[in-house]
């Protein structure tokens, strides 16, 4: 199994963004120790409990910061951005950490309407993400379709590899696009349980175009992952983790990732107890040898060796925690 790991930069109760930030950097350390494959990072624009919003910043530093882990984004929200300026930033940090860079990308928002705004205000049109995803590509390798009308607008810098590109999907709409691509494949398997991930893997694989990028398609699947030696403590991080999944659904008032002290003394709506139970599927937790099955189970549906982990977990030692027990059961490193 090539496991890999996603982190948001959440804000602990009592904590700081900055905080956060360096949090994510130590966490990056133990998984480039542990033996994970991959590290990415996110783009959230809409809470001030999450600190991650430029996932190519913190990339650099995290790059510079482990020894040989990949570094990546997951992901870059591409419709509010200039694919060539995408570009360019993703070969900048290949340049200096040669082989360790993913490029992931999605075309949801991570954002609210005002701040998407803000982001977009002076553009004089938007592009069909199709379009952007294939300049996106041209940039990266330097190879344009013939007649593009940006053939001679080379990103730079011009160097002898490339990032490796991944498209992210939520609901299986961007399976096709990344196989027309010939690009990597990543399906949301934290968003969207209900169904529809185990066949837009298999249509992936079933219309990949190889590409000088990819030349065999290949699928991750993330998950929220929440491990603990005891089943009780995994039942109080999931308390936690379902108390944040259902706040999160208004992010403007949530500042922090509950604790699990304060889940425990939450005085529930009805409305966050409905979200909590609609949710429940969305968390694979317990001891390591019970998330161990499911994580089995999931890379059996999805026909898949790599599993994306995101322990979302209030703590950076709970987080510490689930990656060291997942990493330890699956005898990596």
């Amino acid at each position: 199994m090539r496991l890999s790991i996603l982190d948001y930069s959440p804000v602990d109760e009592g904590g700081t963004a900055a905080e956060a930030l360096a949090d994510t950097r130590k966490l990056a350390q133990r998984a480039d120790a542990l033996g994970y494959e991959r590290f990415w990072v996110s783009e959230h624009h809409h809470t001030d409990a999450l600190a991650g919003v430029a996932p190519e910043m913190l990339m650099m530093h995290l790059a510079d910061s482990t020894r040989r882990i990949k570094v990546g984004s997951g992901g870059v929200m591409l419709p509010h951005y200039s694919s060539i300026k995408v570009a360019e930033n993703y070969k900048m940090i290949e340049a200096l950490h040669p082989g360790r860079v993913d490029l992931g990308f999605g075309r949801a928002p991570g954002a609210d309407a005002l701040i998407s705004h803000a982001l977009n205000e002076e553009k004089a049109r938007d592009l069909p993400y199709d379009v952007k995803v294939s300049d996106l590509k041209s940039f990266v390798t330097g190879h344009y379709p013939v007649g593009h009308r940006f053939a001679r607008a080379a990103a730079r810098p011009k160097i002898s590899t490339s990032p490796q590109m991944w498209v992210l999907g939520a609901s299986g709409s961007t399976a096709g696009l990344a196989a027309k691509e010939g690009l990597g494949f990543t399906f949301a398997h934290f968003i969207n349980p209900g169904g529809r991930g185990v066949p837009a893997a298999q249509a992936y694989r079933e219309q990949f175009v190889p590409s000088e990028l990819q030349p065999e398609p290949e699928v991750i699947v993330t998950i929220f992952v929440a491990v603990a030696e005891s089943r009780s403590k995994a039942d109080d991080l999931a308390t936690a983790f379902h108390l944040w999944l259902a706040q999160i659904e208004s992010p403007a008032a949530l500042t922090a990732l509950p604790s699990v002290s304060t889940a425990r003394h939450h005085r529930y709506t009805a409305g966050e107890a409905a979200t909590i139970e609609r949710n429940r599927n969305r968390l694979v937790f317990g001891t390591p040898s019970e998330v161990w099955s499911q994580i089995e189970q999931l890379a059996e549906a999805y026909s898949t060796d790599q599993i994306m982990i995101n322990p979302n977990v209030p703590g950076l030692d709970a987080r510490m925690t689930t990656i060291e027990l997942v990493a330890k059961e699956f005898g990596l490193n």
